[in-house]
């Protein structure tokens, strides 16, 4: 049925992402607050995203988020680019050492899930698999830009 399959998606999903919040929390690199890890990790999945974008993800006004995206370029983490057309537009993008970084957290993430997969069968796994990639085809195309907190 379509309602418990929701509700069960409004329990799960919540603490798979506090799980991995806590892990990522517990490694992440000490020049970085979580809310510019949170920055660093959304401008690696959304390159070219603009400020607003950011602002919007992290639940915070636009000089907030600006601040403290412009703690990330100072640490050369990220790079800010104004739109040629309009110079009130600023895209953002990750430098290679943010890239490096938001790989190496992200190697670190996938590692974490696999190790709480891993004494799950074949046949488990394939069913999460699958799921999973029945879930991106139904939120996948209506979400250009991310907007749930990670």
């Amino acid at each position: 049925m379509p309602q418990d399959c929701a509700a069960e998606l409004l329990e799960v999903v919540p603490m798979v992402m506090r799980a991995m919040r806590a892990e990522v929390r517990g490694h992440r690199a000490p020049e970085l607050s979580m809310p510019q890890f949170r920055a660093l990790a959304f401008i690696g999945r959304n390159e070219g995203a603009m400020l607003s974008d950011v602002a919007n993800f992290l639940g915070q006004s636009l000089p907030a988020a600006s601040k403290l995206v412009e703690g990330l370029v100072v640490a050369q983490f990220a790079i800010r680019r104004q739109d040629p057309t309009d110079r009130r537009k600023i895209s953002l993008k990750l430098s290679p050492s943010g890239e490096a970084k938001h790989q190496a957290i992200l190697s670190h993430a996938r590692a974490f899930l696999s190790h709480k997969v891993e004494h799950l069968g074949e046949p488990q796994r394939s069913e999460i698999l699958s799921a999973m990639r029945s879930l991106r085809s139904i939120f996948q195309p209506c979400q250009p830009m991310e907007v749930a907190r990670t």
